[in-house]
């Protein structure tokens, strides 16, 4: 996981194995929406690098609300904590609270599809190599290198980099409902 913050709960859970993450949640429950019903299940099958369903049995994820926050449970292990915004054409940056480091978030896209959904979360280093081979750098999206992860300061830049992870790169996993 090139040493991403969360790496161990977050392969675990299959959820956002991203290194986009930033100091202060860049959105709150405000700003959020949702799209999941309490209470709603998937199977989550990870995905090769061209978008295929890998030979690993897929892992079992409930979603349910607890006051803003959505909590993300795999197979019964610990909830992780987050938020959804809705930034169109069925794409929602997803937010994970990190709880290893109180008030500091990490970022993913989903894309609805049917009623499932797919995952683009790529390693931050990963990211920047696709980035370059389409002309875009670090400093178009005005990512600072925070160790081996992408940090953002601001919801815009962080927006423009998910949107360009989803156009360069395929999805990672995918999340069909039960």
């Amino acid at each position: 996981m090139h040493g991403c913050r969360l790496a161990a709960i977050l392969a675990a859970s299959l959820l956002l194995s991203a290194c986009f993450v930033s100091k202060v949640p860049l959105f709150g429950p405000a700003e959020a929406d949702y799209p999941v019903p309490d209470g709603a299940r998937f199977a989550a099958f990870k995905l090769d690098d061209n978008g295929s369903r890998a030979s690993a049995p897929p892992r079992h994820l409930t979603v349910t609300r607890k006051g803003a926050d959505y909590l993300y449970t795999f197979d019964g292990e610990e909830p992780v904590a987050g938020l959804l915004d809705d930034i169109g054409g069925g794409d929602y940056i997803a937010l994970i609270r990190d709880s290893e480091k109180p008030g500091e978030a990490v970022y993913g896209l989903l894309r609805q599809k049917g009623e499932g959904w797919l995952r683009f979360a790529p390693e931050c280093s990963d990211f920047i190599r696709v980035a370059e081979r389409h002309g875009e750098s670090a400093g178009t999206f005005n990512i600072t290198r925070s160790g081996n992860d992408c940090a953002f300061s601001s919801y815009d830049d962080l927006k423009r980099a998910l949107a360009a992870a989803a156009r360069y790169t395929a999805p990672d996993t995918e999340y069909v409902r039960e």
